[in-house]
């Protein structure tokens, strides 16, 4: 297969996360949720201040996250996107979220979450956002912008170099954060604090 244009509603089914409220549950089982401060990374990323919430099981099942699946922020200043990884399962994702779940037989989910977040990815959607106090791109209009989908083969080489890429970002970070501790350690005999 050689490389074709495909608007973004081609590549599979897109869907908007949960009004949370309709779903929660006072005797429910407590969930993630997720939402666009867990789109940092290729990889949708839990973080320790995440909101969880208690859902009614049966009602919110179809709502819950699936491995593979692309999770898109619409609603910001920039286009986020993050593939949500193993172990992620039970997390609800937020109506603040789109969801992509990209049909596996013609594109990549790390290829294709790579390309929305690039910079020249970027500076194409940044003329769609509208908005006046919350910044946003339509999911109608997104649905019909355009991306080159080159074969699965090359799909999946970018796929395993933007893997090793976000690899290498979350190595740095855990570094400079060890680092920043350090430097706060050694600075502290140094700090003299005023008494109230």
């Amino acid at each position: 297969m050689k490389s074709k244009r495909v608007p973004i509603g081609k590549l599979g089914t897109l869907s908007q996360g949960v009004t949370l409220t309709r779903y929660t549950s006072d005797g429910g089982q407590e969930r993630r949720v997720l939402q666009v401060t867990n789109l940092t990374g290729i990889h949708v990323e839990p973080k320790d201040g995440d909101r969880f919430e208690k859902f009614d099981d049966v009602r919110i099942a179809d709502f819950l996250a699936r491995t593979g699946q692309i999770l898109i922020a619409l609603r910001t200043s920039s286009l986020k996107a993050s593939v949500v990884p193993d172990g992620l399962n039970d997390a609800v994702i937020s109506n603040n979220l789109t969801v992509l779940d990209v049909d596996r037989a013609i594109a990549h989910p790390y290829f294709v979450a790579g390309l929305l977040r690039s910079e020249l990815m970027q500076r194409v959607v940044a003329p769609m956002f509208t908005g006046s106090v919350i910044q946003n791109i339509p999911l109608a209009k997104f649905k019909t912008l355009e991306i080159v989908l080159p074969d699965l083969t090359e799909q999946d080489a970018i796929a395993e170099a933007i893997a090793a890429q976000d690899v290498y970002r979350v190595q740095t970070h855990r570094v400079t954060e060890l680092m920043s501790e350090r430097i706060e350690a050694a600075l502290r005999p140094f700090v003299i604090s005023r008494k109230s």
